[in-house]
């Protein structure tokens, strides 16, 4: 083939479609960016290669050559040549598969090759022939290991168990807690004050000190636990052939190169290479998030198949639910795919909340301003003379008033108060500050088997004798209507005949536990026998009255099975299975009544109905039976009679559609992370609304860019299709690091990862697995994407109510620092003491500050834009609002102060009158705070108000109290004043 130079590109998407690609592993590139240019200038200098890309995430190179001058194999060789010369590897790089449909194959001894360790490429052995796996690992595929081999690995490799970073120590985690800087500088004054004789104050920092070490450590310590419940994934027991004989063993002491045994009921004890089985099915949903049973074969994969179809392969944790099996172990402990998972979650740091930043940020700004400060009036008191004591003394009480002491602790109640309120909406937050994080969200990566559909099959479309009928209900519950859409039904109901070939042809049961119907066996089958429920057959009548004498099973050659049973009626032979493949083994169809010839007309026509069911997200069956008589017995797959057809689907929870709406009008982009194919995941996406303009990427595709092409695409992606738990974790990175604050949600094995990896990782309560719930934040206790969008409406209530305490908080803290520094500067007398500051601080302005929390969700929380990362923790806005009343609250609390000085008041009286101008300035302050200023009173508002208030005047009038704080009664007279200034600072 020739093509000029003209049309010659320099775009990968260009050569698609002139020049044959080929994607190799080149173990030494695997997250190793020093070591891909060397590889590709080589690459790119062997003659008729166009192209060379790789991807350190896969450890992969993309090659496009010209098959007329070069050939795959010519290629791969050379490259192992210049990997060995150039000594980058000992092992060989590259392992030759014999793909689907190629005629030749590279010859590589496998002598040397040994399984990968962790940080290596993975070998691909779905693309190895049996015999040559067994070369690899010096085994035999009848009598498997001796001992001495396998204690020989064991040594080598280590015991098939997951390996697990130290735990901290628990001084090592408080010493971190202690590092925070707003912990260092309480510490700081607690020691001035303590120098200073100052014992009661300085044991009160120190107190507050205490306590945010130890809620640092706490968060710190549930921080530490997903790895470990993924070892609960390992098999304890495992059937396997040692020394010619077949024995049970503790599957820890499993090697790669070991013959197992599976059958119906165990759990897979590692990463194996099936080499024999019969009918053997398993379920992957803890790895691939599909529920759907994985048909398994002894069948040669691409090297291009995704994980989830790698159909002669079993994994780690995954369960057998049919058949038998035999398989050769290729990985274990942290080589398998369960440990790649368990290694991801043990490399990913926690990482700071957007409010922990912008809050640490603050103080630190406020902290050196504070410095800056106290230096600044500390210089100028001692040039006007004071001691300096006097000069520490007051700075003591300058820092203890410009910091917010009582923050943390009310940004905490704020955080608790949510959980609270969201543990009566079905949600489980096990992180505090997620709360937060969930204010911010503005995307939300979820799987969709679970979370947005039932995780129940139900029977939605059924065609047969030119009838079309609608299914009602939901999942495998016996209740629900079946209606004629469009036809003329017979006399005799071909709906029901095919109903009770779903039923007759399959294996498996329906059981109710206690309100939940459930079905035992094929998901598939189970919803066959719910339609036939809704027509009220009772399939253990129609299993009596046709007993089986023979199945044979679904695989994936035939895809389609056949039961052979005989009744009354004589031997009669009933099959289900794909559409085409039924299709093809019919010679008559039934219609009106009787049997007649099935032309190719019909068998478009068929297939037509079929490809538009298709397109709705259904998954089609075609269903059959014939007669057997003398000269049928022997050709048990042909001439049948075609019955029908039916499509059903996971269908969407109840309400998920009008929350996508909602999360789009609030700002919020839902993205589709499944192991769908790309066409039925975009059929999905588009019924529920998720799907609008954006793209559809499979895992394939995601896996032949690069990370700064993805970075390009990510915000037009709105689903991604056949993904691994590799490829979520890279989509959820990608959508980090274009700036989105991230919610991750996910049930299984395979998601745990990505969940980790998220600003916010979500668990499924009901049906996740244990990993998945230690790795996330917050637990869905119904499984329900909608609770996702509650919890978010939830988190921009706290945020909200964070920022209105902030508001009250800060107002209040430069009202201080105002009256502290005017007085300080006219007459050197600060106008309240240590312990009147700490009170207002710790005491009133916690409990007020606390029952701002509890203000409601507003009505318009969920038609704004979410928060931004970059936005300041103090808008212009609210930092203008700050402002005004703290100066107001400043300058009439330092001019009652001064002015009672100038009448003649004493300084105990002067700093009373102060003291409770500051207090009631706050307590107006407060509910000119409130969000929702329109709704109903808040009653913890007015109850902190109340106490607030009496705890004033205890001060004030019991004399046994007020000796701590320096104050003294107050008249009538005296209250007006303060009522006045109070008023005067409000404006």
């Amino acid at each position: 083939m020739f093509y000029s130079n003209n049309k010659i590109k320099n775009s990968i998407d260009d050569y698609n479609f002139l020049y044959k690609r080929m994607r190799i592993p080149v173990k030494s590139i695997y997250r190793n960016q020093p070591a891909v240019n060397p590889i590709i200038k080589y690459i790119m200098s062997i003659k008729g290669v166009k192209s060379a890309k790789a991807n350190i995430i896969t450890g992969k190179v993309l090659i496009l050559f010209d098959e007329d001058i070069v050939s795959d194999i010519y290629i791969e060789r050379q490259i192992n040549i210049y990997m060995k010369k150039s000594k980058i590897s000992h092992d060989s790089n590259i392992i030759k598969i014999n793909n689907i449909n190629e005629e030749t194959s590279l010859p590589i001894s496998f002598e040397n090759i040994k399984p990968p360790l962790h940080n290596s490429m993975q070998v691909p052995w779905h693309t190895m022939d049996k015999n040559e796996i067994k070369t690899v690992f010096n085994t035999d595929l009848k009598y498997g290991l001796t001992g001495k081999m396998a204690s020989k690995k064991i040594k080598e490799l280590g015991l098939n168990v997951l390996s697990k970073k130290k735990r901290t120590s628990l001084i090592s985690k408080i010493l971190k807690s202690l590092n925070d800087f707003s912990v260092k500088l309480l510490l700081g004054v607690s020691a001035f004050s303590f120098i200073l004789g100052q014992i009661p104050d300085a044991i009160a920092i120190l107190s507050i000190a205490f306590v945010e070490t130890i809620l640092g450590t706490i968060q710190q310590h549930k921080a530490e636990k997903s790895i470990y419940s993924l070892k609960n994934i390992l098999v304890h027991r495992a059937t396997v052939l040692r020394n010619k004989r077949k024995v049970c063993i503790d599957a820890k002491y499993l090697v790669p190169g070991d013959i197992i045994l599976v059958q119906s009921g165990d759990k897979v004890p590692a990463d194996a290479r099936i080499i024999e089985c019969n009918d053997l099915k398993t379920t992957e949903a803890s790895l691939t998030g599909e529920s759907t049973p994985v048909i398994k074969s002894t069948d040669l994969c691409s090297k291009y198949t995704e994980l989830g179809s790698r159909c002669n392969m079993l994994f780690t944790g995954t369960n057998i639910i049919c058949g038998t099996g035999k398989a050769i172990v290729v990985a274990t402990a942290m080589n398998t795919e369960i440990g790649k998972i368990a290694a991801m979650l043990q490399n990913i740091k926690p990482q700071a909340t957007p409010l922990q930043t912008k809050m640490q940020n603050f103080t630190t700004k406020l902290t050196k301003i504070c410095l800056a400060s106290c230096a600044l009036i500390g210089f100028g008191a001692l040039l006007a003379g004071k001691s300096l004591t006097q000069v520490l003394t007051m700075s003591v009480s300058f820092s203890i008033g410009a910091l917010p002491e009582s923050l943390p602790a009310i940004v905490t109640v704020a955080m608790a108060l949510g959980v609270q309120r969201m543990s009566k909406e079905n949600v489980i937050v096990r992180k505090l500050n997620s709360l937060e994080t969930l204010g911010s969200t503005n995307i939300i990566c979820c799987d969709k088997t679970g979370t947005l559909t039932m995780n129940e099959m139900t029977v939605r479309k059924i065609y047969t004798d030119k009838c079309l009928y609608n299914i009602t209900g939901s999942g495998y519950s016996p209740e629900g209507n079946i209606s004629l859409i469009e036809g003329k039904p017979s006399k005799e109901s071909s709906l029901e005949r095919l109903l009770a070939v779903g039923v007759i042809c399959s294996n498996a049961t329906l059981v109710k536990r206690g309100d939940k119907w459930m079905a035992e066996g094929d998901p598939t089958e189970g919803a066959l026998i719910t339609a036939a429920h809704k027509l009220n057959l009772d399939e253990n009548m129609l299993r009596n009255l046709n007993p089986r004498i023979k199945e044979i099973p679904f695989d994936s050659t035939r895809r389609f099975m056949t039961v052979i049973t005989e009744g009354s009626k004589g031997k009669i032979a009933f099959c289900k299975g794909a559409l085409d493949r039924v299709i093809q083994k019919c010679k008559t169809v039934y219609e009106d009544g009787a049997e007649r010839l099935l032309t190719s007309t019909d068998k478009k026509r068929l297939m037509s109905i079929g490809d538009k069911m298709g397109e709705k997200a259904l998954r089609i069956l075609g269903f059959a039976y014939k007669k057997i008589n003398h000269k049928s017995a022997e050709n048990i797959d042909d001439n049948f009679v075609f019955l029908g057809i039916t499509g059903m689907e996971d269908p969407p929870k109840e309400g998920v559609k009008d929350c996508i709406k909602k999360c789009h009008r609030a700002g919020i982009k839902v993205v589709m992370i499944t192991g769908d194919y790309k066409n039925t995941a975009a059929a999905i996406g588009r019924e529920l609304g998720l799907l609008t303009d954006g793209l559809v990427m499979s895992g394939n595709e995601l896996d032949d860019i690069s990370k700064e092409e993805l970075s390009r695409k990510i915000r037009k992606v709105q689903i991604f299709a056949r993904t691994s738990p590799e490829q979520k974790h890279r989509i959820v990175k990608a959508f980090k690091r274009f700036g989105y604050v991230v919610a991750m949600a996910g049930d299984g094995v395979n998601d745990a990862s990505a969940i980790k990896e998220a600003n916010i990782g979500i668990a499924m309560g009901n049906n996740g697995s244990d990993i998945a719930k230690d790795a996330a934040a917050i637990t869905l206790v119904d499984d329900d994407f909608c609770t996702i969008v509650k919890a978010i409406e939830e988190g921009r209530t706290v945020n909200n109510n964070i920022k209105n305490s902030m508001k009250y908080l800060l107002a209040g803290n430069l009202g201080e620092i105002i009256a502290i520094a005017a007085a300080s500067a006219v007459g050197g007398v600060a106008p309240l003491i240590s312990m009147q500051i700490l009170w207002t601080n710790l005491i009133s302005e916690s409990i007020l500050g606390s029952a701002l929390t509890t203000e409601p969700s507003g009505e318009d929380v969920m038609k704004s834009a979410p928060l931004r990362r970059d936005e300041p923790l103090i808008s212009k806005k609210l930092g203008l609002q700050i402002a005004r009343r703290g100066i107001g609250i400043g300058l009439t609390t330092f001019a009652i102060f001064e002015g009672s000085l100038l009448l003649g008041a004493s300084l105990s009286k002067a700093r009373t009158l102060a003291f409770s101008n500051l207090i009631c300035s706050q307590l107006l302050n407060l509910y000119d705070c409130r969000r929702n200023k329109t709704t109903l009173p808040n009653k913890y508002i007015n109850i902190g108000t109340a106490s607030s208030m009496a705890m004033l005047l205890g001060i004030i009038y019991l004399p046994f109290i007020n000796p701590y704080f320096g104050t003294q009664a107050l008249t009538l007279l005296d209250w007006a004043a303060i009522t006045g200034m109070c008023m005067i600072g409000r404006i």
